[in-house]
């Protein structure tokens, strides 16, 4: 797989026709535009005329403005005017860029405010179906305890990007000095054994988690894995009659029937205790009645750290154990968020408005998808915020970022040239007497 990942990205580049000949480990295009060029264009004009993004806003193009946050995201600008003198610098060599000029900041803040965000999200969404093949991590292909596949756990979580103004409205109360920061939701899914979000739903910080169910939809046979926080009686009982089976928490105060207490198959040290059968109860606002679901719990209590869990499901045949590690591998989206949050810039927002910041958003999770097929080619050689970090610090360099990543030796194989050194003196020589 990694083999065919480096021969997709070296087809990109020649197709951009980005190959020196006169040597391998430079390229007659700088990173940013190496890094431009990976995203197929294709993909990218069917986003913008299936949302018709261009025919809104004609003096900056989709494109345009994408290339302008990227820039900005990727190097943790925190102006239009820091990305607009940077770009400046490139010269007549913005033409590797995909641009015959530099848009004018207020331009750029004109799309930001009046573009719908949503070609990033639909290009988001076309981008991880034309690299999913790549995605996907070696050391989980194997079967969860023996008995389930890493592709039909789908993991979903929360994380809130919190702004400085008011603009999205923000959860919680409203601190003493009534300064209350904006905030903005992202709810994300993920297929466990993959290393990016095949689902992004963006919403004010206050929106409640459960609200996130109703817009995701779910295979039959799809194992949904997520935190207490998504808990909802009647959507388990909606699953269960899809067919789509679900492993949580069951909250400290949840309340519910025993039917049946399952004998264990595991030995007690495993950290199994309890393996039963329960009804919860729920009032169902279509039939104006109650209801119940029959679900399975199981009592577990982590062998190292002595934690007590109580997970319910509506797998009935899976071994206990393998509830347990169903519920364990949701951590796999923590470190996500925080590769995202450390790596592109969520910190200061390039516009003021709603959209601006959800296309910076989506902008965020494309480059970090786009990294990831990298890493993925590059055979995890380098640290991730290293590999970033490298592009980010040389954007205008000529190297050959993927061959550099994978043979950084390949600068030190370059026969020294003899410069004459030169001296530059800013200021002018003044002689006084």
């Amino acid at each position: 797989m990694r083999l065919l990942l480096t021969r997709y990205f070296c087809i990109r580049l020649k197709k951009q026709n980005l190959v020196n000949k006169d040597t391998k480990a430079y390229l007659g295009i700088p990173i940013l535009g190496q890094l431009l060029s990976l995203f197929p264009r294709s993909i990218f004009n069917d986003s913008v005329t299936e949302s018709d993004s261009d025919s809104a806003h004609r003096t900056v193009s989709t494109w345009a403005q994408f290339v302008y946050i990227s820039y900005g995201v990727l190097t943790g600008s925190s102006s239009l005017r820091e990305i607009y003198k940077n770009l400046e610098m490139l010269g007549d060599r913005i033409s590797h860029l995909g641009l015959s000029e530099i848009p004018a900041r207020s331009s750029i803040s004109d799309a930001n405010r009046s573009r719908e965000s949503a070609v990033f999200g639909l290009f988001y969404m076309k981008l991880y179906k034309h690299f999913k093949g790549y995605l996907s991590d070696s050391y989980l292909k194997g079967l969860i305890n023996g008995e389930v596949s890493p592709s039909q756990v789908h993991i979903f979580d929360s994380t809130t990007i919190s702004l400085f103004k008011d603009i999205f409205k923000n959860t919680g109360r409203t601190p003493k000095n009534g300064q209350a920061k904006g905030g903005i939701k992202a709810f994300t899914k993920i297929i466990l054994g993959e290393r990016v979000p095949n689902f992004i739903c963006l919403k004010a910080a206050a929106t409640n988690e459960k609200l996130f169910l109703k817009s995701m939809e779910l295979a039959k046979g799809t194992i949904a894995v997520f935190d207490k926080g998504f808990q909802k009686f009647t959507q388990y009982a909606e699953w269960t009659q899809a067919g789509v089976f679900f492993v949580t928490l069951l909250n400290e105060n949840g309340k519910f029937k025993i039917l049946k207490i399952n004998p264990l198959e595991e030995i007690r040290e495993d950290g199994v205790i309890q393996d039963a059968q329960i009804e919860l109860s729920f009032y169902s606002k279509e039939e104006k009645q109650r209801k119940t679901v029959e679900v399975r719990m199981i009592a577990y209590i982590d062998p190292i750290t002595g934690e007590r869990f109580a997970f319910i499901t509506n797998l009935f045949t899976l071994k206990a154990m393998t509830i347990s590690l169903l519920y364990k591998n949701r951590w796999v989206i923590e470190p996500l968020f925080r590769q995202i949050k450390q790596n592109f810039e969520l910190t200061y927002f390039l516009s003021d408005s709603q959209e601006g910041i959800k296309t910076q958003i989506w902008i965020a999770m494309i480059l970090n998808l786009i990294f990831t097929a990298v890493y993925k080619m590059i055979g995890e050689a380098l640290d991730f915020s290293t590999m970033v970090k490298l592009a980010a610090k040389n954007l205008y360099s000529y190297v050959n970022y993927i061959r550099f990543l994978k043979k950084p030796e390949i600068l030190k194989r370059q026969k020294p040239q003899n410069h004459q050194k030169v001296q530059y003196n800013l200021f002018p020589k003044i002689d006084g007497g």
